[in-house]
C-alpha cells in the first residue's frame, strides 16, 4: 500500500460520514418542519372551532327551576314547602375560546303555596325574584366540544317575601345581594342541566308581626339556548 493510498483512505472516509450525515440532517430538518406545520394548522383548526363553538352557545336562554327551602315562622318549621317552582330567562355570551369562560344575566322568579303556621286551613306563600351575573365555566369532554362538564358562580339583586296566611299584615321580605354557586352538564349545545344553591336576600328576621326564618335555596334547574 502506497503512502498515497493510506493518506487519502481516511479523507474519503471521513467525507463520506459527512455526506451521510449532512443528509440525514437535511431530512430531520425536513421532518421538523412539516411537523411544526401540522402542529400551527392543528392550532389553527381548535381555535376556530373554539370560536365556532362560543358563538353557538351565545344567546338568548329559557331555564325551568325546581328547588327546595326550609322555612320557620315563630321558630316552627313550615313543612309544606316541600318544593318551590321557578323560571327563568337571560342572555349568555361565552368570550373567545368555548373551554375558558362565558358570562350570563337573567332574571329568575320562584314560588310555593303551603299551608300555615299561625292560622289552621289557611295556605302560605314563599316568593323570590331576582336578577343575577354569573361567570361560567365549561370544560368539553368530546371531540366536537358539544358536551361538557362546568361550574358557575355569581351575583344578584333581588327580593325574597313570606306571608304566612292571606290576610297577615307586615310580612317578612327583604331585598339586596344575592350568591349563586353551582355545577352544570351541558348536553349537544343547547341543553344544560344545573345543581345550584342560591343564597336569598333575607334569612333572619324578627322586625315583622312574626319572626322569620330561612335557609339556602337547592335547585335542580334546565336551561334551553334558543
Amino acid at each position: 500500500m502506497s503512502v498515497t493510498n493510506m493518506f487519502f483512505k481516511p479523507l474519503i472516509l471521513c467525507a463520506c460520514v459527512l455526506c451521510v450525515l449532512s443528509a440525514r440532517s437535511a431530512v430531520q430538518e425536513k421532518q421538523f418542519t412539516i411537523y411544526m406545520l401540522k402542529g400551527q394548522l392543528y392550532e389553527a383548526k381548535q381555535a376556530k372551532l373554539d370560536q365556532e363553538m362560543a358563538r353557538k352557545k351565545s344567546g338568548v336562554f329559557l331555564g325551568f327551576v325546581l328547588a327546595e327551602t326550609s322555612l320557620k315562622v315563630n321558630g316552627i318549621t313550615n313543612k309544606g314547602f316541600p318544593l318551590l317552582y321557578g323560571v327563568r330567562v337571560g342572555y349568555q355570551k361565552y368570550l373567545g375560546r368555548s373551554e375558558v369562560a362565558g358570562l350570563r344575566f337573567y332574571g329568575e322568579y320562584l314560588g310555593g303555596v303551603a299551608g300555615s303556621v299561625l292560622q289552621a286551613g289557611q295556605t302560605s306563600t314563599y316568593q323570590v325574584a331576582t336578577m343575577d351575573l354569573d361567570l361560567v365555566m365549561d370544560k368539553p369532554i368530546d371531540k366536537h366540544k358539544r358536551y361538557a362538564v362546568g361550574v358557575f358562580g355569581g351575583l344578584g339583586v333581588g327580593w325574597n317575601g313570606y306571608k304566612d296566611y292571606p290576610n297577615a299584615k307586615n310580612n317578612p321580605n327583604g331585598f339586596g345581594l344575592l350568591i349563586n354557586l353551582g355545577v352544570a352538564l351541558t348536553l349537544n349545545t343547547r341543553h344544560r342541566i344545573e345543581l345550584a344553591l342560591k343564597i336569598p336576600p333575607l334569612k333572619y328576621s324578627h322586625a315583622f308581626a312574626y319572626s322569620f326564618a330561612g335557609g339556602n335555596i337547592y335547585y335542580i334547574s334546565y336551561n334551553f339556548l334558543l
